[in-house]
């Protein structure tokens, strides 16, 4: 049982929570504003507004992302909207299967294939922009540039 004491300070406590709450969904608005009125000036703001608004990567976590796929892109020369949209679906270097890819693929442009996916990855892999990681229905795919820089 709650003494009355201990209902002030939970009070307190319940208050300050909220305080810092709605702190952090300020912080958050200003973030999200922030990105989307940067996005025409810089491709990588751009990029990074798009990853974090499809899967709610925190920002610096998305720019980091952007950064690679900017990065992925000038290596190959340039991209179709669906390479680019794989590579951006493998930015935040986590090991993927052709499933999840073609998940964040539609996430990202509304429609995805899985074949069609499936083939921009062989094509990926064949150029060194993806490493596919195990084989047959365990295969799991990551850019390379993520295997790259978690080697250093």
């Amino acid at each position: 049982m709650l003494l009355n004491s201990d209902v002030g300070d939970l009070g307190e406590r319940l208050r300050h929570v909220e305080e810092m709450l709605r702190d952090v969904l300020r912080r958050l608005d200003q973030i999200e504003n922030y990105l989307k009125s940067a996005s025409t000036g810089s491709e990588i703001i751009r990029i990074a507004h798009s990853l974090f608004l499809a899967f709610s990567l925190p920002a610096q976590l998305a720019i980091d992302a952007a950064s690679r796929v900017i990065e992925a892109v000038r290596i190959l020369g340039g991209a179709d909207p669906i390479t680019r949209s794989i590579i951006e679906a493998l930015s935040g270097c986590e090991e993927l299967s052709i499933s999840e890819i073609t998940r964040r693929v539609k996430a990202l442009r509304g429609t995805a294939s899985r074949r069609i996916v499936r083939e921009r990855l062989v094509q990926l892999e064949e150029r060194g922009i993806v490493i596919a990681l195990g084989s047959g229905v365990k295969k799991r795919y990551i850019l390379t540039i993520c295997r790259s820089s978690s080697e250093r």
